[in-house]
């Protein structure tokens, strides 16, 4: 994995953004037939992505390791989590080259930027989707000039005290992406 070792030695980050052509079909229904469709299973190589990060043992072989999932969501990170320390903790022999539980890896090694935003009908739940992650994990992300973009003053409609909103419009960014 050089350009794993490589970010590491050099202390950047690397960002992961699902999407573009592929050379086989996104999920195992085959094609999408509808825009709505192919938007919806970007998630799910966004989940495979983060499984197979963590899995794979590349955060063990490289713990200083930052990276960004970009673009795919996030309000599926906290089911995600609790489905890997499950089956880790039924089937860790499989791979003992990883020491800790799933969720405490994408809780340590990765970053979430949160287009798109997802929004359920109490803005409280979103909440509690970031607490679980951690808010020094959350970087804003637009999609901006897309027709689907993030308003952030729109987005997010739960309320964020003056700390949460610097983080997550600003010192996570300059954080993982080392501006300071």
């Amino acid at each position: 994995w050089p350009i794993f070792a490589a970010a590491q030695a050099h202390g950047l980050s690397i960002g992961l953004h699902i999407g573009g052509t592929q050379s086989s079909a996104p999920s195992a229904s085959g094609w999408p037939q509808f825009y709505i469709e192919d938007h919806h299973v970007l998630v799910h190589s966004m989940q495979n992505q983060a499984a197979s990060l963590i899995l794979e043992g590349v955060f063990e072989k490289f713990p200083k390791l930052k990276i960004v999932l970009i673009e795919g969501g996030f309000a599926w990170v906290p089911t995600l989590g609790w489905r890997l320390d499950k089956h880790w903790a039924k089937m860790r022999d499989e791979v003992p080259h990883v020491k800790r539980p799933p969720s405490e890896y994408m809780k340590t090694s990765l970053w979430f930027a949160t287009q798109p935003v997802e929004e359920p009908e109490n803005p409280e739940d979103l909440r509690q989707v970031f607490e679980w992650i951690g808010w020094d994990r959350m970087v804003y992300s637009s999609d901006y000039p897309h027709w689907d973009f993030d308003d952030p003053h729109q987005a997010f409609r739960f309320q964020m005290t003056a700390e949460e909103k610097r983080m997550l419009f600003r010192d996570n960014a300059l954080n993982v992406y080392t501006f300071r």
